[in-house]
């Protein structure tokens, strides 16, 4: 007789290669089950031919470790892993005119990502999400994703040294937050922002910018505003040959519905470019003015007293590795059992899924990039920092419940150039929030503080020199 671990083993091994066959651009494929997890990663685990069948069969999200209930030791996860996924995907490698992503989530802390066995990215900081193109690379029959995640405790924001209990919270390593399989056709959009104006007039309206990738040979742009399935407003826009960027501005669809705290209306805006292809993008939005004054805070409005807690996204036994109906659950739990109106995420971006809910029952969001009492003096982690703003800001601007950037570090000192810098990135991109920041107590050592550099940090919109230049070494910079 088969035992009950037998028939579950003998099904996992089933799904190792669930294939993604049939494929169309335009659609977003869920990628979290059927992965490979080898344990600690050893050269050549990475390569596209390497036997894995010894392997054990997870999904993600995932932590390498298993963690108790509390007291965790930090040093079984400080180390090297190797992730692997293998998928079909023949109508892609057939399709000319297709391109192809793997989006990730959140991976802690560094990682590098090859399809297979050929360097496809690289990515640093565990708190923000990034994207490879397999464009290319991906063949008939089966295909490789590989994942080496370093969870080892380097300098990248929110940590400035190699010491893992120098900050005040735990990093659990792993892919532990959703990936996805995205087709796109070879002209496609690739961000959008909505911003509704003048929303407690009779006349609001809707700015909208679209991001264009690829060659683009020009085509047409359609822009919708639905409440629920119903289109209240419409407007399409010719795209020019070349053009990246198109702005379009919705109106004349009367007064909106408020988003407030107790009355968290949603509305979605659709894109929709035509060129070459069909590519669709959605916000989610909400109707609503926030602002501070020096007699408090604002809601449409009327003075709101603001009351709430810091939220980490840990838990026990799994770490950060929960799925997105638990992190819903977090929001549930904070808006309706502890009666909050409002959550601060410690300190840094923390996961769609919770941010989604927030949107929905009106619980208003401080976010922050990624910080914890320490800035290092070295260039490149103050260049990753102002990339973790550009980063947290392009994800999450369109969202009704986040009404303030949290650009300076937790409880940091005093860096104008690097602050100046952090706060401008956010303003670049939305120039409807405030920016913020804890700042450092007086008792904090000075030593803890490195000096403020020369030259001013400038922002970038490109990453920053990621994992290594070469696989599969990743040697720790100093702080």
């Amino acid at each position: 007789m088969l035992s009950r671990r037998t028939v579950l083993c003998a099904a996992a091994a089933a799904a190792v290669r669930p294939g993604v066959a049939a494929v169309r651009a335009g659609r977003t494929y869920p990628l979290n089950t059927g992965w490979l997890f080898g344990g600690g990663y050893r050269p050549g685990t990475e390569a596209a031919g390497f036997d894995d069948s010894r392997f054990d069969t997870v999904t993600v999200p995932h932590c390498p470790v298993r963690l108790p209930w509390g007291g965790w030791d930090p040093w079984p996860w400080e180390q090297q892993w190797i992730y692997r996924r293998h998928f079909l995907a023949e109508d892609v490698a057939g399709d000319r005119g297709a391109r192809v992503f793997a989006d990730f989530d959140g991976v802690m802390v560094n990682c590098a990502v090859l399809c297979n066995g050929h360097l496809v990215g690289q990515h640093q900081g565990g708190y923000l999400p990034f994207s490879v193109e397999l464009t290319g690379q991906l063949t008939r029959g089966d295909n490789v994703l590989a994942v080496i995640v370093d969870s080892r405790c380097l300098p990248v924001p929110p940590m400035a040294s190699t010491q893992p209990r120098s900050i005040d919270f735990m990093q659990p390593g792993g892919i532990y937050r959703e990936v996805s399989l995205r087709v796109v056709p070879r002209v496609f959009l690739s961000d959008l922002f909505s911003l509704p104006l003048d929303v407690l007039s009779e006349s609001p309206s809707v700015q909208v910018q679209c991001t264009v990738d690829g060659p683009c040979p020009g085509g047409t742009l359609l822009v919708e505003l639905l409440s629920g399935d119903k289109r209240i407003a419409a407007r399409t826009v010719p795209v020019a040959p070349g053009q990246d960027v198109v702005p379009v501005t919705l109106d004349g669809f009367g007064p909106a519905r408020l988003w407030s705290v107790d009355s968290p209306v949603l509305y979605t805006v659709r894109a929709t470019l035509r060129a070459g292809g069909i590519s669709t993008l959605t916000r989610r939005i909400g109707f609503r003015e926030a602002s501070f004054r020096p007699d408090g805070f604002y809601l449409n409005g009327q003075r709101l007293q603001l009351f709430g807690v810091n939220r980490h996204q840990l838990f026990p036994y799994t770490g950060m590795a929960m799925p997105a109906r638990v992190q819903r659950r977090d929001a549930a739990i904070i808006r309706n059992e502890l009666n909050c109106n409002m959550v601060r995420c410690s300190h840094y971006p923390q996961s769609p899924a919770f941010l989604d809910a927030c949107d929905e029952l009106g619980l208003l969001v401080w976010e922050e990039a990624p910080g914890w009492d320490q800035v290092s003096s070295l260039e490149e982690w103050q260049v990753l920092v102002v990339q973790n703003v550009l980063d947290m800001v392009r994800r999450d601007r369109s969202r009704p419940s986040v009404i303030i950037w949290g650009t300076r570090l937790n409880e940091t000192g005093d860096y104008p150039a690097l602050w100046a810098a952090t706060r401008e990135a956010a303003l670049e991109l939305d120039p409807s929030r405030p920016t913020s920041g804890a700042m450092a107590p007086a008792t904090i050592r000075a030593s803890v503080l490195a000096p403020e550099p020369r030259r001013p940090v400038t922002p970038t919109r490109s990453p920053p020199r990621t994992v290594s230049e070469t696989l599969p070494r990743n040697t720790p910079g100093e702080a």
